[in-house]
């Protein structure tokens, strides 16, 4: 349907009237099928699933290269060089217990209440025999000093500030033969022994059986005679012992 083409504006406008009322009807005659709700679902389930497939790619491709790069960084940077790569130190946790510092190593000087025959395991421990050179000042205790030379023993202290000597060369002692002599003055003890290249062992020991160790001094080669000294309680007779590494008793003195 046209309108006349002299019919107007009012004719326009009553043929847009018609136009609205026939789309209406239209659109009124038309049913909508029902919503594709199953299909809407199914889209977005798809859509959720490739999300998540990309999402555990990107995070294995992403430990997979921390991987590469730890393995990368711990070896050689340089092995054409012949460099050495650092170690790599474990972790450790911060209250993983630390190792304390060690405890100091105390001297086995003495062998008090023990009996002189025997050791806490059955045999005598040797003492260690300290070489020294000859005319080396030993600090042997408080005030006095011991040194060794070719001639024998000398020693200095107490009440008298005189050098003392004791020679191993005058006829006096017997090199062939175990020995021991012993000079005190107070609770500082020593003397010689002799007639041995294997001496373990000097004891002093007191009235009741207590021992004590003496500490024992050689010139260089093993000459065959030494220095002994110890300190001790003062008062009381002292025999002596010597006893070779072995723990063999090789002389005694009686107490004096």
């Amino acid at each position: 349907m046209t309108p006349a083409p002299d019919a107007g504006p009012d004719a326009a406008g009553a043929w847009d009237d018609l136009l609205r009322a026939e789309f209406a009807r239209a659109a009124h005659d038309v049913t909508p099928g029902p919503a594709p709700v199953a299909a809407v679902v199914r889209a977005g389930r798809a859509r959720r699933r490739r999300r998540t497939v990309a999402l555990s790619v990107l995070a294995v491709l992403g430990v997979a290269f921390a991987v590469a790069a730890g393995t990368s960084l711990g070896r050689d940077p340089h092995p054409a060089a012949g460099l050495a790569a650092p170690p790599v130190r474990p972790a450790t946790s911060a209250f993983a217990p630390t190792a304390g510092p060690p405890s100091p190593a105390v001297p086995r000087t003495s062998a008090s209440s023990s009996s002189s025959s025997s050791s806490s395991f059955g045999r005598q421990i040797p003492t260690p025999v300290r070489t020294v050179a000859p005319g080396e000042r030993v600090a042997a205790a408080p005030g006095w000093k011991v040194w060794l030379t070719a001639g024998g023993k000398h020693w200095q202290g107490g009440e008298d500030p005189l050098e003392q000597f004791r020679s191993v060369t005058d006829g006096n002692i017997d090199l062939a033969r175990p020995g021991i002599s012993h000079q005190g003055e107070g609770a500082f003890h020593s003397g010689l022994y002799y007639g041995t290249r294997d001496a373990g062992r000097v004891e002093l020991v007191d009235d009741r059986g207590r021992a004590t160790a003496a500490a024992l001094l050689e010139l260089p080669g093993r000459p065959g005679w030494g220095v002994w000294y110890a300190v001790t309680r003062e008062g009381g007779a002292l025999g002596l012992r010597l006893y070779d590494r072995a723990g063999r008793l090789l002389s005694e003195l009686p107490p004096l």
